[in-house]
């Protein structure tokens, strides 16, 4: 199964790529993970448990980073068991840089147990909400490391001028998906931010009404998957 998608943070390349190398901040970002431990130099064993179907189960593997160019990019390797079979996974996670901002995208291939046995459309779905939750905790771990003045000049921005990266993208795979829009926005102010004002549901709280448009997301991600669970179960089966 091919993975993509795109995401921007309110923080520089190099402090999102700390970020993506600190072992703490990951144990707060990745939803559900119960251990992470450094095996070796860019290798690290993980156990998280993920409770969303059709994925649903605990996952035990490693994790290893290979090919870094700081701040721009890097592969990485997955490979693991869990109670719907092997788990394989590799791509590339890049940063461009945007002004005060980066965008994160991610590529690659993700198999999950035998092939056929779930859904591709529903583990698509599934896949995309788990990274939206990721990139929801990393946006919180770099709020709470940067300074309030660096938060604030970063929402004042003028509309960022798209900066190439050095890294160059691997060849698509024969029959992978075609690349998605542009991606989403984390950490900035949206339409959502605006109805939460208007709102007055974070008492003119700026942390507070970041916390209800993050509550609002995840229940419109949990009501989306419910949707595509409910889709998938209509399918007929071959």
């Amino acid at each position: 199964m091919d993975v993509e998608g795109a995401y921007t943070l309110q923080a520089t390349p190099e402090e999102v790529w700390k970020c993506l190398m600190d072992q703490q901040v990951l144990r707060q970002a990745l939803p559900g993970v119960e251990h992470l431990e450094a095996l070796g130099e860019n290798r690290y064993a993980i156990r998280l448990v993920v409770r969303q179907a059709p994925l649903r189960g605990s996952y035990e593997g490693t994790v290893t980073i290979s090919d870094q160019e700081y701040p721009h990019c890097y592969r990485i390797t997955v490979e693991g068991e869990s109670r719907h079979g092997p788990v394989r996974g590799e791509g590339w996670v890049r940063l461009l840089r945007r002004e005060h901002n980066t965008v994160v995208s991610y590529q690659g291939v993700l198999n999950v147990g035998r092939a056929g046995l779930l859904p591709a459309p529903v583990l698509r779905g599934t896949t995309k909400m788990l990274m939206q939750q990721f990139f929801l905790g990393l946006a919180d771990q770099l709020r709470v490391m940067r300074p309030p003045e660096l938060e604030e000049s970063a929402e004042l921005a003028a509309q960022p001028s798209r900066v190439g990266t050095q890294c160059q993208t691997p060849a698509r795979q024969p029959g992978s998906a075609a690349a998605s829009g542009p991606g989403a926005s984390i950490g900035q102010a949206t339409p959502l931010h605006s109805l939460v004002r208007r709102l007055h549901l974070g008492g003119g709280d700026p942390r507070a009404e970041e916390r209800w448009v993050q509550m609002i997301r995840r229940t419109a991600m949990l009501a989306a998957l419910l949707l595509l669970v409910w889709v998938g179960t209509k399918l007929p089966r071959r």
